[in-house]
């Protein structure tokens, strides 16, 4: 990989950097406390399932206390704050930037007893030059495009036979002919749409192109292709007409009435889907490509690094062992319906796992990882977001579009080279 993890850090963090990393800073006074950034939602099982954790790890410790914070939707600016002001967490949930924002700020990982059994899938994305990694990844988001199989049955469309974006154009006018839904998003929850462009980007970027990204330059010619697909989608009508007032929810519980073809998310909106429907028949395809072979997209979703200033570290680095033991480990697997980080750790993939077995062990298919975490500079998240919001309501066109994120990118590239 060409861009390392001290090139990237965000402004803030890395002017944090020279002072932090000249006196011990934790979360609590009390060693025997842990302070965990889990970044998962209230309620949600993947953080009942890292409650069972802490309640075992307490239950082997006496004396120890695992305090888990839930996630909240400014999870990342209130992680940059707590860094900026030399008071991280003991751990946290690095949310797919391990590596590439936060390596200055985490313990290495890659000696602990564990390591070797890791999966390898997360080598393009979680270890640096030199082999070294800075997470415990408690899953392998291995994505494709969640679909809905009787929407797409109704429509005479099979899924397979998808390879390019033109034919999940067809595909999309086929389930707008029903009158039904083929893409869904959030305008409150503007990452769904961000995820439009994240998944889609390389399907429309050569090798080449992508290699010209992270060497700082920007193609617009492939980024004006995407948003003028994403344009011509909102032209036609392919979107939730309740794109501005839907949440989350609200698409998850669209595909759950069968009024709803695709979905731009993890494996893990099926659960939420089979919440209002568990005999929802879902699966997920791969992307699309214009430039080559159809892809899926790996990254860490949710992966736990340890403070390297923590004044519990060594207490951290324990907890971080004892929930990478193969036992443990299967007790967040059924909460996410991704792959094992682990080779010993068979996967719960649930309603997904045909789709997971034609496309990884059948077909083979290409794995890439996540388009913003490698190829483009930090803090490029938010322009995504907003350019999507933008081409999705019809505010920007697809040149204002490339502009917008050109801009961005060597701005933000100039600040972190």
């Amino acid at each position: 990989m060409k861009r390392t993890p001290t090139r990237i850090a965000a402004g803030v963090l890395c002017c944090t950097l020279a002072v932090s990393a000249l006196s011990s800073c934790g979360s609590s006074d009390d060693p025997n406390t842990l302070e965990v950034m889990t970044g998962m939602s209230t309620g949600s099982a993947q953080l009942e399932a890292m409650q069972t954790l802490a309640d075992r790890f307490e239950e082997e410790h006496p004396g120890v206390t695992i305090n888990l914070l839930p996630g909240t939707t400014s999870y990342e600016q209130d992680l940059r704050v707590r860094l900026a002001g030399r008071n991280p967490p003991d751990i946290w949930n690095t949310h797919g930037w391990s590596r590439d924002r936060y390596a200055n700020f985490l313990e290495p990982l890659q000696d602990r007893a564990w390591a070797d059994r890791l999966n390898d899938v997360m080598d393009t994305s979680m270890r640096d030059e030199d082999g070294a990694f800075y997470a415990l990844p408690l899953d392998i988001a291995v994505t494709g495009i969640i679909y809905n199989k009787d929407v797409l049955q109704e429509a005479g469309v099979d899924p397979l036979a998808i390879d390019g974006w033109d034919d999940f154009s067809d595909a999309c006018a086929a389930v707008a002919a029903l009158g039904k839904t083929c893409i869904g998003a959030s305008g409150k929850e503007t990452w769904t749409g961000g995820n439009v462009i994240d998944y889609a980007a390389p399907g429309v970027y050569t090798d080449d192109e992508l290699e010209r990204l992270q060497d700082g330059e920007f193609p617009a010619e492939p980024f004006t292709q995407l948003a003028e697909m994403i344009a011509d989608w909102r032209e036609a009508g392919y979107f939730n007409v309740d794109y501005t007032s839907a949440t989350s929810d609200d698409i998850a519980r669209l595909m759950a009435t069968d009024d709803l073809a695709f979905a731009f998310q993890t494996n893990g909106m099926t659960q939420t889907v089979q919440q209002y429907d568990p005999d929802a028949n879902l699966g997920f395809i791969a992307f699309p490509s214009q430039t080559g072979e159809p892809y899926l997209v790996t990254g860490e979703d949710y992966a736990l690094g340890v403070s390297n200033t923590s004044a519990s570290k060594d207490l951290a680095l324990e907890f971080i062992d004892f929930v990478a033991q193969p036992e443990n480990m299967a007790v967040f697997a059924p909460v996410v319906n991704n792959a094992s980080a682990f080779d010993d750790v068979e996967p719960s993939l649930g309603v997904v796992a045909d789709s997971y077995d034609y496309w990884v062990n059948e077909r083979q298919t290409r794995t890439i990882p996540i388009f913003d975490r490698v190829y483009l500079p930090n803090g490029m998240w938010n322009t995504m977001t907003t350019t999507a919001d933008g081409l999705i309501t019809g505010q920007i066109d697809p040149e204002g579009a490339t502009e917008q994120m050109e801009t961005s990118f060597i701005s933000l590239y100039r600040k972190t080279a």
